[in-house]
């Protein structure tokens, strides 16, 4: 499929975005319902906070890094839709087998196929939406679909937590027939299967004709692409890590709920509504935030607005979480976390516009799975992980855990900051250069190959 290509009507394109962004709720909801389980699992099982942090998003880190390339390489050479529905059944049944889990490797092993089902769907979503849009418009769609992080994240926790109080409110287990009968067990089940429901809307996706295509043909080697990474790795480098921070960021939220259960003796239910409803109203703020500016700075002539999207948000982001966990009470903390979750939603949706935008298309599939290896991966690992021995080695207290978020979050925000500084003039002259490149004829440009990406700047 080649760039002279008609797309598909604007109806469709949407349908799809739709589509595409229920499934990334759904991988949310699957991916964040252990953040509200945290203490109970723990218990039962026999956990420190460090044990329990292995077992959240590290292992969907190692999936990521098994298989995100992989995924991604296969999302620019072959028939996306058809790796979608494959990874949402994936993912939802791993979900539900955590219900089963009697240790904490089962558990760590259930957790690793839920990442490795969703390791599929960036890459293949991100492709597909960049391929039914213009580039001056392609903000707005992205931030649609990364609304799925906020509506996903806080549907698992006000749905989670209306599930707690239900199933412990009733007089029978309702899945005792199976052997499951504890509230975290049975809240795995009742989140992890209804995904299964988006199957045939997957099913049914056509795939998209692929644009803005550098070279003719439909694919390109893995040797092209990491010269092409290293050629451009001033413009990469940058760009994943200032993203990585908001992953960082994300995945040190893991320790939201047991930090307001410790810190100010909110109870499970009342802490995971509050912030849940906190997370809808701010995060899906902040991600049409950060896609209304990348699309309007790039229409107006700036065409490095995404990336100054994610500079701002950083500075939103430095001082307001710094200090609030440490407040006296939680209202005002989560008073101070909405501007927080309103910055870092519009600093990832912005993020992945900027990696779209600086990004040919042979290579979209492949750098978004870069961008989850390195800014998901660090993000899932040093997240949770350095929160969490920050508690248990440092201050060897678990009532300690606000000032573990802080210092975390402080410290990797500002190594961010600076590191993106850097690197905006290299984004700069790498996206000037593809838009006069995607400019000339298209006879031109299939008679050019991979030596022009071995070019150094």
């Amino acid at each position: 499929m080649h760039d002279d290509r008609s797309p598909p009507t604007a109806l469709y394109s949407w349908y799809v975005v739709g589509v595409l962004t229920l499934a990334y709720i759904v991988s949310f909801i699957d991916r964040q319902i252990l953040s509200l389980l945290i203490e109970p699992i723990r218990r039962d099982l026999g956990l420190s906070d460090f044990q329990m942090a292995w077992i959240g998003p590290p292992a969907f880190a190692l999936c990521f890094l098994m298989f995100g390339l992989v995924f991604g390489n296969l999302a620019d050479r072959t028939n996306r839709t058809r790796l979608l529905a494959p990874g949402l059944a994936i993912w939802c049944l791993m979900t539900a087998w955590c219900a089963f889990a009697d240790s904490a490797l089962e558990m760590f092993i259930a957790r690793l196929g839920v990442g490795l089902g969703e390791a599929v769907l960036a890459p293949c979503a991100l492709s597909m939406i960049s391929d039914l849009f213009p580039r001056e418009r392609v903000g707005k769609p992205i931030a649609v679909y990364s609304m799925g992080v906020s509506l996903g994240s806080s549907a698992a926790l006000i749905v989670g937590s209306a599930l707690i109080v239900w199933l412990e409110g009733i007089d029978h287990d309702p899945f005792i027939e199976i052997g499951v009968t504890a509230t975290w067990r049975e809240t795995f089940l009742l989140v992890g299967l209804p995904g299964m429901a988006l199957l045939p809307l997957l099913l049914l996706m056509r795939e998209p004709p692929r644009r803005e295509r550098l070279k003719s043909g439909n694919s390109v080697s893995l040797k092209d692409t990491w010269q092409f990474l290293l050629t451009n790795r001033r413009v990469y480098l940058p760009l994943f890590l200032g993203k990585a921070v908001f992953a960082v960021i994300a995945n040190a939220h893991f320790w939201i709920i047991p930090m307001f259960e410790r810190t100010w003796g909110w109870s499970r239910p009342r802490a995971g509504t509050l912030w849940g409803a906190t997370l809808l109203f701010c995060g899906i703020t902040g991600v049409m935030l950060g896609g209304w500016l990348s699309d309007r700075w790039y229409q107006s002539g700036k065409r490095d607005g995404a990336l100054v999207t994610v500079w701002i948000a950083l500075l939103v982001t430095i001082p307001l979480h710094a200090i609030a966990p440490l407040m006296p009470s939680g209202e005002l903390a989560m008073l101070l976390f909405a501007p927080v979750l309103i910055a870092i939603g519009a600093g990832s949706s912005a993020g992945s516009t900027a990696t779209i935008l600086v990004t040919p298309n042979e290579f979209r599939g492949q750098m978004t799975a870069l961008s989850l290896l390195i800014a998901g991966g660090l993000g899932q690992f040093v997240g949770p992980t350095s929160v969490a021995a920050l508690t248990d080695f440092f201050f060897r207290d678990p009532a300690s855990l606000r000032y573990s978020l802080s210092a975390v979050v402080l410290t990797f925000s500002l190594v961010a900051l600076a590191v993106l500084t850097w690197g905006r003039r290299h984004y700069r002259a790498s996206l000037a250069k593809l838009e006069r490149d995607l400019a000339a004829p298209v006879a031109e440009r299939a008679q050019s190959d991979s030596s022009s990406w071995r070019r150094a700047r």
